[in-house]
């Protein structure tokens, strides 16, 4: 119970973010992770922005996939996706797929520059992130019994 409630309270400060000011470039420096049709993969920007992003919890076992899905209607240029599992002895990976189903790829604990049990990322594309339903992917990668997750 006391773990649910401790996720139900990160989830509240979980957010869709915007990048104002230097380029995405600037910030990221040498963290840049992938680039994919227009978009930056990059480490979350804890910087602030919209609240209010409905997320869910779920459970998953090892070789299990779990599809997630968030619908973007608005004009934003940063996406942020958190997937969190808080325990580092298991590995979840996150696919990404755009409302026209390119695959983002394959994303692991370390993507956002800590094995913490959370893969906390920023997609950012300065046209615009593309309106429609986006669909996240959790695998069971390497878990031992059942693990909780958030994303």
């Amino acid at each position: 119970m006391v773990k649910k409630i401790a996720i139900t309270l990160i989830v509240l400060f979980c957010c869709v973010s915007f990048v104002s000011g230097a380029s995405v470039e600037e910030k990221a420096g040498t963290d840049i992770k992938n680039k994919f049709g227009g978009y930056t993969i990059l480490p979350a920007n804890d910087s602030g922005g919209e609240p209010g992003i409905k997320y869910v919890s779920d459970t998953i076992t090892q070789g299990e996939t779990n599809w997630h899905s968030k619908y973007v209607g608005s004009d934003i240029t940063v996406l942020n996706v958190d997937l969190n599992w808080a325990d580092n002895t298991d590995s979840l990976r996150l696919k990404i797929y755009t409302p026209d189903w390119e695959c983002l790829g394959s994303y692991y604990d370390s993507a956002d520059g800590s094995i913490d049990g959370r893969i906390n990322i920023d997609i950012y594309n300065s046209g615009g992130i593309a309106k429609g339903t986006w669909y996240y992917e959790v695998y069971g990668y390497d878990v031992s019994g059942t693990e909780d997750y958030y994303i």
